[in-house]
């Protein structure tokens, strides 16, 4: 249930600042590109359903990857844990992980040193969520431990794949 509550309030907050830009937008129209208030309504509604789609994916490949994590390592930890577990790495990912990563690559720059550094980084943030919502320690640093890595092994791929693209 915790999913299907964030994503709403993630559409209900996506729909109001769609409403407002279109709206604020819909003002300088004349003649027959001007809308009424229900066609921005579903124009608004319409829009505001792919960042949410977006999110929701990204949010449950979190759950998933938790959840594998924790089924492999026997830890038994609560669904519901999980479910916060992941909205909290969402957070992270969104707002404080690229700035992170964006600082370590200008430190050291753009080598495999980077990416342990970062792993690292994500490691000890996933594992102060963990306790925040309730994990114990040894709980929170496996999962904290697997999601990150697992986040890594994607980012990689998706790079390998991304460079083959640009070779052919």
């Amino acid at each position: 249930m915790p999913i299907v509550q964030t994503l709403f309030i993630l559409y209900t907050v996506t729909f109001l600042l769609m409403f407002i830009f279109i709206y604020r937008s819909n003002k300088n129209e004349t003649g027959e590109e001007h809308m009424g208030l229900v066609m921005v309504t579903v124009v608004s509604a319409l829009l505001a359903l792919a960042p949410t789609a977006l999110f929701a994916i990204i949010l449950f490949a979190l759950v998933g990857s938790a959840n594998v994590v924790d089924r492999v390592f026997s830890l038994h930890v609560n669904i519901t844990d999980i479910i916060f577990f992941s909205i909290g790495v969402l957070v992270y990912l969104f707002t404080i992980d690229s700035i992170i990563e964006a600082i370590v690559k200008y430190l050291v720059g753009k080598n495999g040193f980077d990416h342990a550094i970062v792993l690292l980084t994500r490691v000890g943030a996933f594992y102060f969520i963990g306790l925040f919502i309730g994990l114990d320690q040894t709980s929170s640093f496996v999962i904290g431990g697997g999601v990150a890595t697992i986040i890594l092994v994607l980012e990689l791929l998706f790079k390998l794949r991304k460079n083959k693209q640009k070779e052919n």
